[in-house]
């Protein structure tokens, strides 16, 4: 529990706000409280040792902002810049920053880290996903539709301290709070892919 403590006193500037972008970049510290020598392990274990963070969340569903999350996959990187790069597409700016879709290799070569600094069932809105989805490459409406229907779909239930791992691929979504409280999460990806100039992962 000492790591749980660690991370929710390096949270606490942001932890009033419902969501936060470039979090390691806002807040350093949290890098040093999340990758010690347990999450390294792991991570070489899995066969991820040289990836490195590529972008970074902090996000709370409570009862002041408690929102729904349709079906979908996390498509979308953050980069430095907008550029005439093939197939790259789709680009968009929030908050001064480019977010591109890349092609399916590069979502593929991610894995994302939600670390729970909350507990989450299916009252206070815990993620459900469709086990196998990643595997199946970009989807688009109507196959989103066909999973959702006839798939079955699970819940990621998890305690405070709990850390999940998946992939952008696979289709997740998450519904408003039944009984809306804090479900704050540090949403973390990481690749050890490079990109191609001249546009590079934004937090890198």
């Amino acid at each position: 529990m000492g790591e749980l403590h660690s991370l929710l006193h390096c949270c606490e500037p942001v932890s009033a706000r419902y969501g936060v972008r470039n979090l390691l970049g806002r807040l350093p510290d949290i890098r040093g409280a999340l990758f010690n020598s347990k999450l390294n392990n792991l991570l070489a274990g899995l066969g991820y040792s040289g990836a490195t963070p590529v972008r970074s969340l902090f996000f709370n569903k409570n009862h002041a902002h408690n929102w729904l999350v349709p079906w979908h996959q996390d498509l979308s990187i953050a980069v430095n810049q907008k550029a005439d790069v093939a197939e790259y597409s789709k680009w968009t700016c929030k908050d001064d920053t480019y977010y591109v879709e890349p092609p399916v290799e590069i979502l593929e070569s991610i894995l994302t880290l939600r670390f729970a600094l909350d507990g989450a069932d299916e009252n206070n809105g815990a993620l459900r996903v469709i086990p196998g989805s990643h595997l199946l490459g970009k989807l688009n409406s109507e196959k989103i539709q066909s999973l959702q229907r006839d798939k079955i779909s699970i819940s990621c239930n998890v305690q405070a301290g709990d850390l999940l791992l998946m992939k952008p691929l696979l289709l997740h979504s998450s519904s408003k709070a039944a009984k809306p409280s804090n479900r704050r999460v540090i949403h973390l990806e990481l690749s050890s892919k490079r990109l191609p100039a001249p546009i590079t992962w934004v937090e890198r």
